[in-house]
């Protein structure tokens, strides 16, 4: 009876074996046996285990599975450590033996920076870093190395001289190898050569980031003229500044009538500005900020520079600050 058990057992089984390649990107200092091999029945991890330690032939009930295999266990952008992937579904049949072959190639994206020479003259000091949804690198003045990131969304900031710079954000995939090339925006062009070596089984890019003062992140330190916040319409928690030259009127937008509004004050960049298209109308919603903002009960506020954060969202059909979160009188 043992005899027939055990017999019956080997008849449920299949044999797995494996045939993994590499692409030619691969490093030349990458072991495929150094791989770790994972192997899943729908979701249910069955197995996980370095190449080199597993037998010839893996024996696996009869099903459909998928099997990976990969060089590093990675889940947040780190420098030079690419990853290599391989992934495909087989079919196990009980008594037979299947064979899951793997081409294994670049699954995360490499990020080199290069600084035009010019930045050492312009700045005392400068760094790039780079954030996507698992986390960020640091790039100094001086780093020559590659970081790698998961494919999706990087936004780059440039903080030279205790100022941040955003340098925008771009789309990376498995397999892109992208130069990001550093260009002031006061350097002339054509001062840089770029040496790339083409390697056809990665997505070889070049970008050039514009590094422009006018981009200096908004802060409290750093915050938006009335007209700047005029054309950011849409943005949240932005710090503003300007003149409180007004309130807007029950009807119409005549903002220095003198009759006016505990809800609401207006802000421009010059004192005596008179046009309602060049103007801020600041929601005075909570207590918090019309008891100390509004004209009617502080009329000694008219002409004083303020700086204020909030929304820049639309407020009576005109460019407008609301959902109010701090302010203070420089």
């Amino acid at each position: 009876m043992y005899s027939c058990s055990e017999k019956e057992t080997e008849k449920e089984n299949g044999f797995l074996t494996l045939n993994i390649s590499q692409s030619a990107s691969l490093k030349a200092d990458i072991v495929i046996t150094d791989f770790t091999l994972r192997i899943l029945s729908g979701s249910v991890e069955i197995l996980k285990e370095r190449i080199g330690d597993l037998p010839e032939q893996i024996a696996l009930p009869a099903g459909i599975y998928t099997v990976e295999a990969y060089s590093v266990e990675f889940s947040e952008p780190k420098f030079e450590m690419p990853l290599y992937y391989g992934k495909t579904i087989i079919e196990i049949e009980s008594g037979e033996t299947s064979t899951a072959s793997l081409v294994c190639s670049l699954g995360n994206a490499g990020i080199r920076i290069v600084w035009q020479e010019i930045f050492s003259t312009l700045f005392a000091t400068y760094q790039a870093q780079i954030d996507c949804n698992e986390g960020y690198l640091v790039y100094s003045s001086n780093e020559t190395r590659t970081g790698y990131f998961l494919p999706g969304t990087v936004t780059v900031t440039i903080h030279a001289d205790g100022q941040a710079i955003n340098g925008g954000t771009f789309n990376i995939a498995a397999r892109d190898m992208a130069t990001v090339i550093m260009q002031p925006k006061e350097a002339p062009t054509g001062e840089l050569t770029i040496e790339i070596t083409i390697d056809d089984t990665v997505n070889n890019r070049e970008l050039e980031i514009i590094v422009d003062p006018d981009n200096i992140a908004n802060s409290e330190t750093n915050p938006y003229t009335i007209a700047k916040a005029i054309e950011q319409q849409g943005e949240n928690a932005k710090w503003i500044t300007g003149y409180i030259v007004g309130s807007k009127p029950s009807v119409g937008y005549d903002f220095v009538s003198g009759i006016w509004q505990n809800t609401n004050i207006v802000l421009a960049d010059n004192l005596n500005e008179t046009d309602d298209r060049n103007v801020i109308f600041v929601e005075l919603l909570t207590a918090a900020y019309r008891n100390p903002l509004n004209l009617i009960t502080n009329p000694a506020n008219i002409h004083r520079k303020i700086l204020i954060k909030g929304n820049l969202i639309q407020y009576q059909s005109r460019a407008g600050l609301r959902n109010l979160s701090d302010f203070s009188f420089p």
